[in-house]
């Protein structure tokens, strides 16, 4: 993003360019820009701008440096206010095509349908983002000292993220880095690929520039936040998604621009060269600027017509779903950012379908951009808590429409479809068994495939269910049912496959029991559970109000009667069907897990040791499984002094970390554990709530801490 009289100002320097571009740009030169500008530009100056042809909203025009300067003074406050042509011939062609795109987009609907049906993904991710993380990488790209696209610096800030993005991707053999060089710039711009397992000739994509600038001293440009922010931001997303091992179904790619704070020069020519290979973008959403806080509200989506309403309308549903309060929380508005504003308007003049969610309200962002004042150090909130609001969005958006289409499809493969026709009044809010424990919103469709969810169930065993209905307005009776696939079969037509149902009541949430039988097929497979309005649904029914979820249930080998006993009664160890101890479940009445090589059940007073492990029945000196309520504990709470001394009660602390986390879902503070006993420092902490998070890996347990 870029400030007029920043840019006029870098025109004036000859150091703005190489070649034909400084040569040109010292006289006349061509542009397309808006034709309200044009006017205005032509009246103030009339020897010194030419309006050439203007078709609606655009104009090509010829233009020096002197007027050029006067674009800061016609209302026009952010972007260049224009793109640089090579010719008039370019610019002509440029608005013409422009305006042959707007009409065809009017006409248009979006290439794909965006809906929300990835909620255990998005969620997943959501809970995966880490602030700390962007704000080191905005420190690192600040500590080039510039980033101008003429710089050595900057060549070498392409290549080290090329490197760091490949590092990230690892071995996978679907992701692939690449260096794209241009004729404007010396500077090349870097793109990550991860090819799509479906539909791979679909292209989801998230931008923003590299390069930075500072026309006082382009030595000295450090672009804290324009827009080592944005990149920062976007590498936080990538790093979530390999986290996860995602697969998207649609290829994603993510591209970092040169040579955008002199015209867009970067962007412009990727966008028309996937244009001309009829690479099909089924939308590009970009992220500069992104970590200062400077309104009230945190993500403005701008709303200029060269953008996709359709898209725009999207990301603020993605907010409302996913954002709307507690952890994850965003707030929004609308501003706009005006002709040649940045990258996306490239892929917009392409005919693509862009979106702009940018840090602030434009008159209340970044004052320091553009000066050797854009430091890290100026951000009004914080350790990138802000800009980790976007990476939250990024996902949101990559996984909504990278996967579009495959999650909320009420006909799941190999099963009959069942869902419910309305979920306007009520739906099915939580489902409980194990270690599963699923918080959700409505599905679409009425239908949602919640089988990354898992849980193992033993053969003889009783289980408990709990399903928890949401009523949006009046309540009203629901009855349930519970199938369980049990011979793998593709359907749950079979004697002793539906394990549950319940009559039509209002009682919330409502459980049930059920054994899994000595027959059930060892393995994985489907859970299906279904709520209906005033009835009690059948497995395959499409009923008017209501909702059916679908999960998967790992079935295990039937446990021993003998709790010492080392063996089942198939010959195996009796952990075989218990799934680890995950500290973040909501475990059950006779719920069992394994625990440093021995089997516990949940019991009324905590965890009951039932025995060893075969594997495990060497082991000596192991902790024992504690309550999930102590497995840390810290003091003083509430915290009066500049310390707290935390206390792990069990093995995590060798390879988990501590997270201090405010009341917004912030990490403010993040702490490696190298004892049990670890002293944290909380003397930087304002007055309020916060909680600390025993973390290791994606597993983590949370207990309240107030800051006095």
């Amino acid at each position: 993003m870029k400030k007029l009289n920043s840019f006029f100002l870098t025109l004036s320097l000859s150091a703005l360019a190489s070649g034909v571009y400084a040569q040109e740009r010292s006289k006349m030169f061509y542009a397309t820009m808006g034709t309200q500008d044009a006017l205005e530009l032509k009246e103030n100056h009339p020897n010194d701008v030419k309006i050439i042809k203007s078709v609606n909203e655009n104009s090509a025009v010829m233009l020096n440096e002197h007027s050029a300067e006067e674009l800061h003074h016609t209302g026009l406050r952010h972007g260049p206010g224009y793109f640089y042509k090579t010719s008039e011939k370019a610019a002509i062609e440029t608005i013409v095509k422009a305006n042959s795109i707007q009409k065809a987009k009017a006409l248009t609907k979006s290439a794909i349908p965006f809906q929300i049906t990835q909620d255990q993904l998005v969620n997943q991710s959501l809970n995966l983002v880490n602030n700390t993380n962007i704000d080191r990488h905005i420190r690192e790209l600040e500590n080039y000292g510039t980033r101008f696209h003429t710089m050595s610096s900057a060549r070498r800030a392409s290549t080290d993220l090329k490197a760091k993005w490949e590092r990230l991707a690892g071995n996978r053999s679907d992701v692939s880095v690449r260096l794209v060089n241009h004729s404007g710039s010396p500077m090349p711009s870097v793109i990550m690929t991860i090819t799509g397992t479906e539909k791979p000739n679909e292209y989801v994509v998230v931008g923003g520039h590299l390069d930075s600038t500072s026309p006082s001293n382009q030595n000295d440009a450090p672009g804290a936040d324009d827009n080592a922010s944005g990149i920062a931001t976007i590498t936080e997303a990538a790093r979530v998604l390999f986290s996860m091992n995602y697969r998207p179904k649609r290829t994603v790619e993510f591209m970092a621009f040169a040579a955008e704070e002199i015209g867009l020069v970067g962007s412009q020519e990727i966008a028309r060269d996937y244009k001309n290979r009829n690479v099909n973008i089924v939308s590009y959403v970009q992220l500069d600027m992104t970590n200062y806080k400077g309104s009230s509200q945190d993500v403005f989506i701008t709303n200029d017509s060269y953008n996709s309403t359709s898209l725009n309308n999207f990301l603020r549903q993605l907010m409302d779903h996913y954002n709307a309060s507690g952890t994850h929380k965003i707030t929004y508005g609308t501003s706009a950012c005006n002709y040649g504003c940045s990258d996306h308007h490239s892929f917009a003049q392409q005919g693509y379908e862009t979106a702009f969610p940018f840090e602030a309200s434009f008159n209340e962002s970044n004052p320091r951009i553009h000066t050797s004042g854009d430091t890290s150090s100026i951000f009004p909130t914080p350790n990138a808590t802000h800009a980790a609001k976007f990476a939250k969005l990024a996902l949101e958006y990559l996984i909504e429409v990278s996967n579009a289409g495959s999650g909320g499809d009420p006909n799941p493969t190999g099963y009959c479809a069942s869902n419910g026709k309305k979920t306007s009044d009520e739906y099915i809010s939580k489902v409980a068994l194990g270690t599963i424990n699923k918080t959700s919103a409505a599905g679409s469709g009425g239908y949602s495939d919640f089988t990354a969810e898992t849980t193992n169930l033993s053969k003889g065993r009783s289980h408990t269910i709990t399903v928890t209905p949401t009523w949006t307005g009046s309540t009203y009776d629901e009855a349930y049912a519970v199938w369980i696939d049990y011979n793998q079969d593709n359907d749950f037509a079979d004697s002793g496959e539906l394990v549950w149902s319940k009559a039509a009541s209002r009682t919330t949430p409502v459980s049930g029991n059920f054994t899994v039988p000595s027959s059930a097929k060892t393995g994985s497979t489907r859970m299906r559970v279904s709520m209906k309005y005033n009835a009690i649904p059948t497995s395959c029914e499409s009923f008017e109000y209501g909702e059916v979820e679908d999960y998967t249930v790992v079935i295990g080998s039937k446990v021993s009667s003998n709790p010492d006993a080392h063996t089942t009664e198939e010959g195996n160890a009796p952990c075989i069907g218990a799934a680890p101890y995950n500290s973040s479940a909501n475990y059950q009445f006779n719920d069992r897990v394994t625990y440093q090589g021995k089997l516990y059940e949940r019991t009324a007073n905590g965890w009951g040791h039932i025995g060893l492990c075969k594997t495990f029945a060497k082991s000596s000196n192991v902790d024992l499984l504690r309550d999930d309520s102590s497995l840390f504990d810290f003091n003083p709470n509430p915290v009066t002094e500049d310390h707290i001394e935390i206390t792990v009660n069990n093995e995590l602390w060798k390879s988990g970390s501590i997270w201090v986390v405010d009341t917004n879902g912030n990490i403010v503070q993040e702490i490696r554990l190298k004892s049990k006993a670890t002293q944290v420092n909380t003397s930087k902490l304002s007055s309020g709530v916060y909680f600390l998070a025993l973390f290791n890996g994606s597993k983590s347990f949370t207990k309240q801490m107030i800051i006095k």
